[in-house]
């Protein structure tokens, strides 16, 4: 059985428990440990936010042994210090970003991220045009709400993402990705039935990706960019 380290970048246990419970949900055939950094901010919003959290996964990789697992998911949808992690790591790491980028593209033609903060949305738009993929997207909508506030009130944040989705639609996007990890306590499968679009939890899809990797026995490259 596969062994998966997830790490939630921030220090926040509310939103490390609520990952770890979807993940648990989904009966993933792996061990998988999911942990928070205490010494990292309660919430990433900017890119002090990502700087001062990318020091901190840094340090743990460096000071425990990475070899006991078999794969390494950064569970922040800004994908903050990946490329260093990629390069630092011994195993495969992925971006729960970069992985529900790649699943939506083979679910639709466009997509729109749904962010949280104002701040966040130039941030995703910036994230997209890093990994090439504006021509897919359809614009990244805004809830206007900081992560904090969402994160104490699933009914709230599950009426925001259906107002943003009904934008995205009118945009002509055909699949959706909640922008933040912290969205992952609303049912993607209660948003697709209520709205008709396709919804990917980048949670779930940034698990189910890795064990995909590592089933296929892939690794990252060190042939160039993670040298």
């Amino acid at each position: 059985m596969k062994k998966i380290l997830v790490i939630n970048p921030n220090s926040s246990s509310k939103m490390t428990q609520d990952i770890k419970e979807t993940i648990d949900k989904e009966k993933f055939t792996a061990e998988i440990k999911v942990i928070s950094l205490e010494r990292s901010p309660q919430v990433l919003e900017s890119s002090a936010d990502y700087t001062a959290a990318g020091a901190e996964m840094i340090k743990y990789l460096k000071e425990h042994n990475m070899t006991v697992y078999d794969g390494i998911l950064l569970a922040c949808f800004g994908d903050p210090c990946l490329y260093s992690l990629k390069e630092t790591a011994p195993v495969p790491v992925i971006g729960i970003a970069e992985a529900a980028f790649s699943r939506a593209l083979l679910l639709g033609y466009k997509f729109s991220v749904l962010a949280a903060s104002s701040k966040a949305q130039p941030m995703m738009e910036a994230l997209i045009d890093s990994y090439g993929l504006q021509a897919r997207n359809a614009g990244t909508m805004t809830i206007n709400t900081p992560i904090a506030e969402f994160l104490s009130d699933t009914s709230v944040l599950e009426e925001k993402l259906l107002e943003v989705i009904h934008k995205a639609k009118e945009k002509r996007a055909e699949v959706v990705i909640y922008g933040c990890a912290g969205m992952t306590m609303v049912s993607k499968k209660k948003i697709m039935e209520i709205t008709g679009i396709s919804v990917i939890d980048p949670v779930i899809s940034g698990v189910s990706t890795l064990l995909a990797l590592l089933g296929d026995r892939d690794a990252i490259s060190r042939a160039g960019l993670y040298l």
